[in-house]
């Protein structure tokens, strides 16, 4: 049986949730911004996929330059191709195993300042499939209010962290601190 990470696990539940959003959208909804200035559910997508698709290109080389995206048209204007796209990217995850998590890579994106030359920085697979998952989850916040200006519920899990699902059903007087349960685990 193979191991999968976590992360990796992660990353299919997003693209996954992505899939059967995309499934339920009307197409002009997909390709047309619902906010002034602001880019349409099919385009946020799209960059998402880029991400992924970056990561999937150069980590097992050691180099993924998430600058260096495709920005495929197609992906932004057809759900249909952006749903086949977003189950090649599940597919090629589910072929990292365990194993790879600690595999250094290199990673360079614009980071704002001065790019004449390129920013490689130290990282590996682990830690970029958690970039990934929280640079998905971002973008589906995004999507999400584009979704609601038009009301349209994309439901109360889209577009949120993991991290942040218990707040939004216990009560913040109600739940314990992380000082709290590490300290009663040391006591325990």
């Amino acid at each position: 049986m193979r191991l999968s990470l976590g992360s990796i696990r992660g990353n299919r539940h997003f693209l996954e949730q992505g899939i059967r959003l995309l499934d339920q959208i009307p197409l002009e909804l997909y390709r047309s911004p619902t906010r002034s200035g602001w880019a349409s559910v099919g385009t946020q997508f799209r960059h998402v996929l880029d991400h992924y698709r970056a990561f999937i290109a150069g980590w097992e080389s050691g180099r993924v330059d998430y600058d260096a995206r495709q920005r495929d048209r197609m992906i932004e204007s057809d759900p249909a191709e952006a749903i086949l796209q977003a189950r090649a990217t599940i597919s090629a995850l589910d072929q990292i195993d365990v194993e790879n998590a600690n595999h250094p890579i290199a990673v360079q994106m614009d980071s704002g300042g001065d790019q004449r030359m390129p920013d490689w920085r130290p990282s590996t697979v682990g830690r970029e499939l958690q970039f990934l998952v929280s640079h998905t989850i971002h973008h589906y916040a995004l999507i999400k209010l584009l979704l609601e200006d038009v009301g349209i519920d994309p439901g109360s899990e889209f577009g949120v962290a993991p991290s942040s699902l218990p707040s939004r059903t216990v009560p913040a007087l109600e739940r314990p601190s992380r000082l709290t349960e590490r300290t009663h685990a040391v006591k325990g």
